[in-house]
């Protein structure tokens, strides 16, 4: 794409812009533009109005489908990485509910504290003192 872009804008821009009297030129200026390095006012300097306008949306969509070139290449690297994880997963989801049983055991003192619900942890709060002194 970076070539078929960079020939196009040879074609059309060799005699009215210096960002494109060569191919090299040319190739850098699509690659610079594809980064977000562009300006669309060089367009301005040509004295035909309509290559001008040409020239304006020869760059937008330069801009355009490189944008979209490189969310396709992140959705595949983010895609890839999540089917390298996708078949470990159910076994470090096992893992960790084996290691935090013993964290959340039932206690014979305590679990009614431990085990309430969020909105009943505020009431029970003035009762945790005198429960832990009658223990």
């Amino acid at each position: 794409m970076t070539i078929m872009f960079g020939i196009v804008g040879n074609i059309n821009f060799i005699y009215d812009l210096t960002e494109f009297e060569g191919m090299f030129e040319s190739i850098l200026t699509v690659i610079d533009a594809s980064l977000g390095n562009y300006d669309i006012t060089i367009f301005d300097k040509i004295p035909s109005e309509n290559m001008a306008s040409f020239g304006k949306i020869y760059m937008i969509s330069i801009i355009i489908m490189f944008n979209i070139l490189l969310m396709n290449l992140i959705i595949a690297i983010l895609a890839n990485t999540y089917s390298n994880f996708e078949s470990g997963s159910t076994g470090l989801y096992l893992s960790k509910i084996l290691s935090t049983r013993d964290e959340v055991e039932y206690d014979q003192n305590y679990g009614a504290f431990l085990s309430a619900m969020p909105p009943i942890n505020i009431l029970q709060l003035p009762f945790i003192a005198p429960a832990m002194s009658l223990r």
